[in-house]
């Protein structure tokens, strides 16, 4: 089969770009990794691409621009917080913050991907063979770790060598395969490769297991799931295990027949009857089962808890258009800022109400769009659709427990295959390039 790329008009037609540059970027991850470059790599090629074409598909266009509009909006509020806080300058340099571009990279991802068809055969075969390059790295921690070695970093990178106290050089310039993660006292080594935090790891694997699911060949398909497996389950992220198994649950429900569907339903309703019945508490159940996971890492808990509550109090104070950027950190040695590691108090605290309205009418309409496009399509493109929500949902239920902004370059994928996958299959024609592409894939 042919790989698709849109049929749209391009922007700038100079640039020479398509779906095989992106395939590229992520097979040659590692290399960019070493460098400690892959972040701003990603950037330039999700740029470029963005400005290479236009989407002509209208729901992928107004998904892109609605996320594009959330770092607008967020750099608006930086500059009114600026201004209120008698910090003008501040507020306008928050648009190189990933606070700002964070959001603004996800969407020009969406709209590359929705045309340049980046959902397509060729980056599929690059996601799943990142799923095996997690492999080899895994296997490399195991070794450091059966060795002894409390953490498995390379700080030799070109970021770390220019700015080694840089926070920002830290998480997205440094060279770590596992590190020891402590909350509060409370110790673990966790996988980290090439994200900038574990969470984005679990995250990541999410992305990759998913849409290795499209792979044809059975090989390329159990290399992808595997690494993307291994990902989410060694970086001992207990929001990634929980919505793995929701995707999972997903798949099959939209997979299944109606008739299955049915069954499903009716079983569903009768258990939950007989347990009614028998006396079982199950809400009682649930909530023990909620405070058993926030008992596995309590320092983790505790931390979040805190966070979100000195986020809170701060909007309280500036409700509209929030502080403009994160706050000091609640701890004094660890790095914990107000307004991080939760998208919903995240931006309540840094953007106030007018960010946060952005945010949610951004993944609304990811969704809705998403379901549109479900109706719409049927086989393998009905597939990819379904990879798309499945996505989409990961990403809401991330956002209360983690800040999206700083995972949208290093999860990239995720975005770029949501574009893909929003873009009508008949707004599509088979490319030169990538069908060479496409026939070398079919014959590693």
């Amino acid at each position: 089969m042919k790989a698709q790329t849109a049929a749209s008009r391009p922007i700038f037609p100079w640039l020479t770009a398509d779906q095989s540059l992106y395939a590229g970027m992520l097979r040659y991850t590692v290399v960019f990794w070493a460098l400690g470059l892959l972040t701003l790599v990603q950037a330039i090629v999700i740029t470029v691409l963005a400005f290479k074409r236009a989407p002509m598909g209208l729901l992928a266009r107004a998904v892109a621009i609605s996320w594009i509009c959330i770092g607008a909006v967020q750099f608006i509020a930086s500059i009114l917080a600026g201004v209120w806080r008698e910090q003008p300058g501040e507020g306008f340099i928050q648009l190189v913050s990933f606070g700002v571009l964070g959001w603004i990279m996800g969407g020009l991802a969406i709209w590359a991907g929705a045309a340049h068809g980046l959902s397509g055969r060729s980056v599929v075969r690059a996601v799943s063979i990142l799923g095996g390059i997690v492999i080899v790295l895994a296997l490399i921690g195991a070794v450091g770790v059966s060795l002894g070695l409390p953490r498995l970093v390379l700080p030799y990178t070109l970021p770390m060598l220019i700015a080694p106290n840089s926070i920002s050089a830290q998480l997205y310039g440094s060279l770590a395969i596992y590190i020891p993660e402590e909350t509060f006292g409370e110790q673990v080594t966790r996988l980290i490769l090439f994200y900038p935090y574990t969470t984005a790891l679990g995250l990541g694997g999410i992305g990759i297991t998913l849409i290795s699911l499209l792979e044809k060949d059975l090989r390329f398909r159990l290399l992808g799931m595997t690494g993307g497996l291994i990902a989410v389950v060694f970086s001992w992220s207990r929001l990634s295990l929980g919505a793995l198994v929701l995707c999972a649950l997903g798949w099959v429900w939209l997979k299944a027949s109606f008739r299955l569907k049915l069954m499903f339903i009716f079983s569903a309703l009768f258990a939950l009857f007989a347990i009614s019945v028998a006396g079982f508490d199950w809400p009682g159940a649930l909530m023990s089962v909620q405070d058993r996971i926030d008992g596995v890492r309590a320092g983790s808990s505790l931390a979040r808890h805190l966070i979100y509550e000195k986020s809170w109090e701060g909007f309280l104070q500036s409700p509209i258009f929030g502080y403009g950027w994160i706050g000091p950190s609640v701890h004094p040695k660890e790095i914990l800022p107000i307004g991080s590691h939760s998208t919903i108090y995240g931006l309540l605290y840094t953007g106030g109400v007018i960010t946060l309205a952005s945010f949610v009418i951004a993944i609304a309409l990811t969704l809705a769009s998403g379901l549109m496009r479900l109706f719409d399509e049927a086989g393998e493109r009905r597939d990819e659709v379904i990879v798309m929500l499945l996505l989409s949902l990961t990403l809401l239920f991330f956002c209360k427990y983690e800040s999206l902004f700083s995972i949208t370059l290093p999860c990239s994928y995720i975005f770029a295959f949501i574009g893909g996958a929003l873009e009508p299959r008949e707004q599509t024609q088979s490319s030169p390039l990538l069908t060479a592409s496409s026939a070398q894939g079919r014959h590693p």
